[in-house]
């Protein structure tokens, strides 16, 4: 989704006194920010900088994160 779609997540959330800073946000479209917050989705930023998404045990028992490779540089 183009950035202008998106909309800034908080990883950790502000009520669980997350900050609004570059480091604990994520740009989600709507349909993926509303998965994060009604499901067991997890997202996390990575070493590289990169969000990882770790899907629910139900779906993948490894745990394993994921990454969107749409727009990484080659």
């Amino acid at each position: 989704m183009p950035v202008p779609r998106c909309t800034a997540h908080h990883i950790v959330f502000w009520r669980h006194h997350g900050e609004t800073k570059i480091d604990n946000l994520v740009l989600l479209c709507t349909k993926h920010h509303r998965l994060i917050h009604h499901s067991e989705w997890k997202v996390a930023i990575a070493q590289e900088g990169l969000p990882e998404f770790t899907p629910p045990a139900y779906l993948d028992p490894s745990g394993q994160p994921r990454r969107n490779t749409m727009h990484l540089r080659t």
